[in-house]
C-alpha cells in the first residue's frame, strides 16, 4: 500500500479515537526520552478521517510527542477511502512484527478483529500469528481478559498475577477482586499459592457468610502483613496457614497430631504416610533398607520406639 507523508500539525490528530489501538498500557512514557533524543525514526500511520487524522498505528509516539511539546509530526497518511479493516490489519501487522504483543495486547486484537470477521476466520488466521492454537477455547479465554479492570490487566502484564487467575477473579465482587489484587501485589505469591489463597478464600466466604474483602481486613491477617521481620514469601505461608486452618480446623488438628506422632516413629529410611486428608483411619508404613540385616536393625529399632 502506498503512502503519502505530510508533516501534520498534531491539533489535527483525533487522539479519542481508539479504534485501531493494540497497545496496552500507553507507550508514551517509554518513548519520551528516545523520541526527545533522536526524534521519530518510525513515522505513525493515520487516515484522513472527516476534519481530523484518525490515528491507525503509531499512537505511542504521537502522545511522545505532545508530551513534548512538539507541534508539527511526520506521518504516513492513508487516504479515507481505506477501510477500517485494512488498517486494523496495518496495526497489527506493525506491532506483531516489531515488538510483539502481551497477553492482554493479544485479548484486545482478538476483540478488534471479531467486528469485522467471523469467530471462525479469527480463530483460523489470527490465533496462530498469536502463538496459539487454532481452538474456540482460546479465542473464549482471550476475551475473558478483556472484562479486567485496568489495574487487573496492568498486573497480569507485570507477571504479578497469572492470567488463569485473572479470569477466574471475575467471578468475584468488585471490592473482593480489588482486596485479593492488593494483597497478591504484597505478596507475590507463585501461581500454586495463588490459586490456592483464593480457593480457600472463596470458600471460607461462602462458610462463613462474608466477603472476602471483610475477611482480608481483619486484625489477625493485617497482624500478619504487617510483621517486618517476614520477608513476603515467609507472609504468604504464615497467611495460607492461617486461612487453611481456619477453613479446615479439624483437619488441620489431625495432621499437626499426625506429624507429631509420626515424628516419634520416624528414622533414617522410616516414613509413615497417612490416607489423603485423612479419609481412612489406615496408614501406610514405609521402610527403606539395603539388604536383610539392615532391614532387620531397622525394623527392631521401629519396634523400640513403638514400644516407647
Amino acid at each position: 500500500m502506498n503512502f503519502k507523508h505530510y508533516r501534520l500539525p498534531l491539533k489535527t490528530i483525533d487522539f479519542t479515537d481508539e479504534t485501531f489501538c493494540l497497545s496496552f498500557p500507553c507507550r508514551s512514557l517509554d518513548l519520551v526520552n528516545s523520541i526527545d533524543l533522536v526524534g521519530i525514526i518510525h513515522p505513525p500511520v493515520v487516515r484522513k478521517n472527516r476534519k481530523k487524522y484518525q490515528i491507525v498505528c503509531g499512537r505511542g509516539r504521537l502522545v511522545a510527542a505532545q508530551r513534548l511539546g512538539l507541534q508539527r509530526v511526520m506521518c504516513k497518511v492513508l487516504p479515507a477511502w481505506v477501510d477500517d479493516l485494512s488498517c486494523l490489519m496495518i496495526a497489527f501487522e506493525e506491532n506483531i512484527t516489531t515488538r510483539g504483543f502481551n497477553i492482554i495486547e493479544q485479548a484486545l486484537v482478538i476483540e478488534k478483529f471479531l467486528h469485522y470477521l467471523s469467530e471462525e476466520k479469527v480463530i483460523e488466521d489470527i490465533l496462530p500469528r498469536l502463538g496459539y492454537s487454532p481452538a474456540y477455547k482460546n479465542l473464549e479465554f482471550l476475551l475473558k481478559l478483556n472484562f479486567l479492570e485496568d489495574e487487573l490487566k496492568t498486573l497480569v502484564c507485570e507477571e504479578i498475577i497469572q492470567p488463569q487467575l485473572a479470569i477466574r477473579l471475575l467471578d468475584l465482587e468488585e471490592m473482593d477482586r480489588q482486596a485479593l489484587a492488593r494483597l497478591l501485589v504484597t505478596l507475590r505469591p507463585g501461581a500454586n499459592r495463588q490459586r490456592q489463597i483464593l480457593e480457600i478464600l472463596q470458600d471460607l466466604s461462602r462458610k462463613e457468610e462474608r466477603p472476602v474483602y471483610q475477611i482480608l481486613t481483619e486484625p489477625a491477617i493485617e497482624e500478619i502483613l504487617s510483621q517486618e521481620k517476614l520477608n513476603p514469601p515467609q507472609k504468604t505461608e504464615k497467611l495460607y496457614s492461617y486461612l487453611r486452618k481456619r477453613l479446615f480446623p479439624r483437619l488441620v488438628a489431625q495432621e499437626e497430631a499426625f506429624r507429631k506422632w509420626a515424628g516419634k516413629l520416624s528414622g533414617a529410611g522410616i516414613r509413615v504416610i497417612p490416607s489423603q486428608a485423612f479419609e481412612k483411619d489406615s496408614y501406610f508404613l514405609q521402610i527403606e533398607f539395603t539388604d536383610s540385616q539392615d532391614l532387620y536393625q531397622k525394623w527392631q529399632k521401629l519396634g523400640e520406639k513403638i514400644k516407647n
